[in-house]
């Protein structure tokens, strides 16, 4: 009797343990099946929600607001991407220019992710050689080169020029290499490239990639040269030689031929709004040759660390940087996004109540996008509002200064945008169907 019990019991075990396999089977092919059966047509609405909900307090619903529409031209083209049988469209681009937030690409990393996943991924796009003038990079990729390069950024220029990345490199030598490798995430050759576009000061520079399989060199403009190889690769040399032993190297941009969303993000740590605005034209041209279909705008968190916060000298910030987007690139949709509560600065020491100010620029930021008919994603109440860093900090989103965020913080942030850039095309899909 006791066998015959014991029996049962291992076969119940097998059978239940049976189960839950193929549930979970069903469900990792329901998740990939959604996603074929969506892209089959550009009249589909795409079904997505954060990974986690951490239910803040006093957050108010995660959407964009658009009163007036404007972001139905970008839709449109994201829809196009998802007909295969359609080939008007091969690459939307959209330009996320923000802080320390965006430099850290964990935000912008995994909303490109998610745009890649649903709309395709043509490359990594714009790259910054952070590393080469000892800051932090992005993801994805790596960087080096065996010159020693003084540099200039966006917070604190000087007379290196500044270009597409928010930054400038320079080497007075005749010769220079730079080297550049792609790191896949999810899956081996997520990141191969065969094009790879230099930005730099081509006055005073020629450029080689040291490729045997090179079979197109193409002048984009003034600033950049594109290199076409035939076959994809994540690793290549590039070498610079200036007669006048001048170099100056601005960023790099990775393609690989396929349909689908660049992702591109510029951040810059400590920047404000009005630190954008001492750029050169050259540097908002350069955005231009990015095509940007959207421009997104997340700064405010360095205006919040001012003790006074002068209203009518933010606003006027906000407006000429808007202006020099828009003067180098009128056909694109300009989008702003709110700064999420944090601490403020104490010195050194740990931080220890919220930064009040932040609402503040909050609502000169949110007033703006409403008062000039600018999209708005509101992340500042999304996320709480007043006294969320609280909440935010008990659930270990913080790093220890609390004013900048964890990984898994950041990656929150990039799911809810993309969830509500989501809603607010499927509501575009709905009424054009």
């Amino acid at each position: 009797m006791m066998k015959v019990m014991k029996t049962y019991r291992t076969a119940a075990c097998l059978i239940w343990g049976f189960l839950l396999c193929l549930s979970a089977i069903v469900s990792v092919s329901a998740k990939y099946r959604l996603h074929e059966e969506t892209a089959e047509k550009a009249t589909d609405t795409i079904i997505y929600r954060p990974s986690v909900d951490y239910r803040f307090s006093r957050a108010q619903a995660n959407e964009i607001i658009d009163r007036d529409s404007s972001l139905y031209c970008f839709f449109d083209r994201l829809s196009l991407l998802r007909e295969p049988a359609n080939d008007s469209i091969q690459t939307v681009s959209v330009v996320h220019i923000g802080d320390s937030h965006i430099q850290a690409d964990f935000f912008t990393g995994t909303v490109r992710k998610l745009m890649n996943h649903y709309f395709g991924n043509p490359g990594r796009g714009l790259i910054a050689p952070n590393r080469l003038m000892r800051s932090n990079s992005g993801r994805h990729y790596r960087i080096t080169s065996t010159k020693q390069w003084k540099h200039s950024f966006v917070v604190k220029p000087n007379d290196i020029p500044i270009g597409v990345t928010g930054l400038g490199l320079q080497t007075k030598d005749l010769m220079a290499d730079i080297n550049i490798l792609t790191v896949d995430e999810s899956f081996p050759g997520e990141w191969d490239f065969n094009r790879v576009t230099a930005y730099c000061d081509l006055e005073k520079t020629d450029i080689y990639l040291l490729q045997s399989n090179v079979i197109e060199t193409d002048t984009v403009n003034p600033y950049a040269t594109a290199f076409l190889m035939d076959s994809l690769t994540n690793n290549v040399e590039i070498s610079f030689i200036s007669p006048e032993k001048e170099i100056s190297v601005y960023g790099f941009h990775l393609a690989n031929g396929k349909r689908g969303v660049f992702y591109h993000s510029i951040g810059v740590n400590g920047a404000k709004f009005d630190s954008y605005n001492q750029c050169p034209e050259g540097f908002y041209r350069q955005i231009a040759s990015l095509n940007p279909d959207l421009v997104i705008i997340s700064l405010g968190t360095n205006e919040a660390m001012a003790k006074v916060i002068d209203e009518n000298q933010l606003h006027s910030d906000i407006s000429d940087f808007v202006f020099n987007i828009r003067h180098s690139s009128p056909n694109t949709n300009v989008m702003f996004t709110t700064p999420v509560e944090a601490y403020a600065r104490a010195g050194r020491r740990t931080p220890g109540v919220p930064n009040s100010r932040t609402g503040k620029v909050r609502d000169i930021v949110a007033g703006f996008a409403e008062k000039n008919g600018y999209p708005l994603w509101d992340l500042y109440s999304i996320a709480g509002g007043k006294g969320s860093a609280v909440e935010w900090n008990k659930k270990k989103l913080f790093v220890r200064d609390r004013i900048h965020f964890t990984q898994r913080g950041y990656e929150y942030q990039g799911e809810l945008l993309f969830e509500a850039i989501v809603k607010s095309y499927n509501q575009y899909i709905k009424a054009n169907t």
